[in-house]
């Protein structure tokens, strides 16, 4: 077995179970998308109202299920997760009902809101010294599912129509009995990790104001992913009169660059800082959005969608991973905030594009996801540099023990 497997056998799986969970998040756009062309919806914004459905109770009840994880270690929530998510969604193609559209994507985001908390603790838990590392693989399964989403999407309904949605439960059913065998294996794992934080209680202490800088960061950054995969294939369709198939593609190529980014930028942390990282990373993302939004051609602009995804998504990773360093004491629930929450948050806000779209056009909606790109860049700015701070409190702990042993 290669040594990276053998190291992050743990990381890996969880990986496979991240990608599971948002290969059904990630296929609602494309999904909807489909649905808006083929007639079954009738504009843009009543496509937003959906994406809003999948995220509204989902953004509500995250924090919930992250504090039960805290309480009692409960991996079976993923396996939960994955099931419920994926039955919310593989109905959709047969329905042309918009309240039952509705109903149906908001039990699939309820579904998403149950796996990611749980998950995102005992990712952590199984990082052990590197958390960087660990956590931007378990982030790359989430970019990939949103990768793979909208191309079996694009696939089946090419092939089946609508009713071609229905494949995506084949992945999620194998991967929740997966989770469910592997069960008391995680429970072991939390434990562990919980002992561990009981002994370093003096230098680990929790930061409010911290995470809520970065609570307000991730919101923002939200509003820009979840604007950019709603929107963008649209966006193509109405500036460079692309069929949807062909739109969808985009949202493919920023979860691949998203994926490498989420990597590269857990084992940037590890070695140059967390707060570097997100800032740098945040910061970066404007001008290249500045570009994407003058593009002349199709061509251009997907090639600018590369730095733009890579910028964006190389925050995802890392900002899990201060989240959990902030509220070290209550892991799930700052899972639940940093991981669910802080992207579900996004779809909260897609009407107000949406109504944008509308009434603009797509272009204005670029604009005005640009706009919100440079508040979360400030905001990035801002965040305390945690690592930093407990550096210090672990010198001062050592020369406190030393005057100690001296006397």
């Amino acid at each position: 077995m290669p040594k990276f497997i053998k190291e992050y056998k743990e990381n890996l799986i969880l990986l496979l179970a991240h990608f599971s969970a948002d290969l059904c998040q990630g296929s609602v756009s494309a999904a909807l998308t489909v649905m808006l062309e083929q007639g079954v919806l009738h504009n843009k914004q009543e496509m937003s109202y959906l994406v809003l459905a999948s995220t509204l109770v989902s953004s509500l009840i995250q924090p919930l299920v992250g504090y039960l994880s805290d309480r009692k270690p409960r991996p079976y929530l993923m396996s939960l997760g994955i099931i419920v998510a994926a039955l919310g969604l593989m109905f959709i193609g047969l329905i042309t009902d918009f309240s039952l559209l509705f109903i149906l994507l908001t039990t699939s985001g309820i579904g998403v809101a149950i796996f990611h908390p749980q998950a995102g603790k005992i990712a952590n838990s199984v990082s052990t010294t590197h958390k960087g590392r660990g956590m931007s693989i378990f982030s790359v399964g989430g970019n990939l599912g949103f990768t793979a989403g909208p191309c079996l999407i694009s696939g089946a309904t090419l092939l089946w129509g609508l009713p071609g949605i229905m494949v995506i439960a084949v992945p999620a059913f194998i991967m929740s009995s997966w989770l469910l065998y592997r069960n008391s294996k995680y429970v072991e794992y939390t434990r562990k990790e919980e002992k561990r934080q009981i002994l370093n209680a003096s230098v680990e202490k929790e930061d409010y104001k911290g995470f809520a800088i970065l609570t307000v960061m991730i919101f923002f950054r939200s509003m820009v992913l979840f604007g950019l995969t709603t929107f963008i294939p649209t966006y193509f369709m109405d500036m460079f009169h692309m069929n949807s198939q062909s739109a969808n593609l985009n949202l493919s190529l920023i979860a691949v660059c998203s994926a490498l980014a989420s990597l590269t930028g857990g084992f940037l942390a590890d070695r140059i800082g967390f707060k570097k990282v997100l800032f740098y990373s945040a910061a970066a993302a404007v001008p290249f959005l500045v570009l994407f939004t003058r593009a002349s051609s199709g061509l251009v602009a997907s090639l600018l969608l590369i730095p733009v995804a890579f910028c964006i998504y190389g925050t995802l990773s890392v900002s899990m991973v201060l989240g959990q360093k902030f509220l070290c004491r209550h892991v799930g629930f700052a899972s639940g905030i940093t991981i669910g929450l802080g992207i579900s948050f996004g779809g909260l806000t897609s009407p107000i594009l949406g109504y944008i779209a509308d009434h603009y056009g797509t272009q204005y909606t670029m604009y005005a996801i640009t706009g919100v790109a440079v508040v979360a860049a400030v905001l990035a700015f801002l965040v305390p540099d945690i690592d930093l701070i407990r550096a210090k409190l672990r010198k001062e702990q050592e020369a406190l023990n030393t005057v100690g042993e001296n006397r």
